[in-house]
């Protein structure tokens, strides 16, 4: 029997507290439109559809936290919570179908940290914005404002309706928006070249990017900031990178978002299994670390369990080529043994896979709230 709403349940999973069940949803957004029978260019040129159809999943499957309200993040196409990049859309620089991409491509060179570091994020993308994409910053200030009105539109819209929403804010951790603004390639460079110079760039625009994040939780009332890691493990840079590069400005984050009562959400693409341990001196009880299928989630147990809420990890295969009976032993097996004792939600592994089948999503989530081990 439940005896909790979705907002008591996920406050009680974060703060490590006891639960009626664990949370259970999906970060579902591409696979939404396939499911009602869209295309991703009909997703992403018309919001309207896109909001029916992540409503219509949100009440047919019938999990807990819907992903965000349409197919545009706020932060798309920027209001600085991450590198201005440009986004390929589908049925425009794609095929109709196709998924949505980033054009990675150097948006300011080496000599730019120097710049970073005097002027901050904000206000070396006021002066540089220009010169990278050839249009005035006007351009980006007014499609920052449409994304931001349809947005909150939308996000009304399914509020009224019952909808809770846990995507409300996203930002780049502070060497994931450097990396995806220098490229992958140049930045490794740039962290072996010219170490100093980043350093100085990345100290200098780490508050920019944290009080961009607070102004959207205010903007929307969301209560969440979800970070997006990628780049800073150590299955990809060795943990001397990460100390020095990625972590002191994680706790920063961290620690200024809990101070404004927002959950940092650290949302873990790639292997962390090696970092998790530094996750033990940010506050117990505040974040979710939420793994993408590639961290070892039983091991994660092991190392964060009540410390901090672990969030995962149905992995994408499952959902589009397994069975339903797969999923659910999977659910099960991590209802189990990472649920032990709280500090859980069950959510698929990153989001879920374009061609997710329905029956595999809806054993996903009957498991969810329906097993008691």
């Amino acid at each position: 029997m439940e005896t909790m709403n979705v907002l008591e349940r996920f406050d009680a999973a974060v703060s490590l507290s006891a639960v009626d069940r664990h949370p259970v949803f999906p970060i579902l957004v591409s696979g939404a439109a396939r499911l009602c029978g869209l295309t991703q260019g009909e997703a992403w040129r018309d919001h309207d559809k896109a909001r029916e159809a992540i409503t219509k999943c949100y009440f047919d499957f019938g999990f807990d936290w819907a992903t965000k309200p349409n197919f545009y993040y706020d932060q798309v196409p920027g209001i600085l919570t991450g590198a201005p990049v440009r986004y390929l859309t589908p049925g425009k620089k794609l095929p109709e179908d196709d998924l949505v991409q980033v054009e990675e491509r150097p948006l300011f060179g080496r000599e730019g940290y120097d710049k970073l570091a005097a002027l901050g994020w904000n206000k070396f993308w006021d002066e540089e914005y220009e010169r990278m994409s050839g249009r005035p910053f006007s351009t980006l200030v007014e499609k920052q404002e449409f994304g931001h009105r349809i947005f909150s539109e939308d996000l009304k819209i399914c509020n009224e309706k019952g909808i809770p929403f846990f995507l409300t804010a996203a930002v780049d951790s502070v060497l994931m928006a450097f990396s995806m603004s220098r490229t992958f390639i140049e930045f490794t460079k740039d962290l072996r070249q010219v170490p100093d110079k980043v350093e100085k760039a990345m100290k200098a625009s780490c508050d920019d990017l944290i009080n961009n994040t607070l102004k959207m939780c205010k903007n929307n009332g969301g209560k969440i900031a979800f970070i997006v890691l990628e780049r800073g493990s150590a299955s990809i840079y060795p943990l001397h990178i990460f100390e020095r590069f990625e972590w002191p400005f994680l706790k920063r984050y961290v620690n200024a978002f809990v101070a404004e009562g927002i959950t940092p959400w650290l949302h873990l693409d790639t292997d962390w299994s090696k970092n998790l341990p530094y996750f033990k001196e940010l506050p117990k009880g505040k974040c979710v670390a939420d793994l993408d299928g590639t961290t070892n989630i039983f091991g994660a147990k092991e190392v964060l369990g009540g410390h901090m809420c672990i969030s995962g990890d149905v992995p994408a295969s499952l959902f589009s080529i397994g069975k339903p009976e797969d999923v659910s032993e999977y659910c099960r097996k991590l209802i189990r043994e990472v649920g032990k004792g709280g500090g859980f939600m069950l959510t698929s592994g990153c989001e879920c896979p374009v061609d997710v089948k329905r029956e595999n999503l809806t054993a996903f989530v009957e498991t969810g709230k329906n097993y008691r081990p």
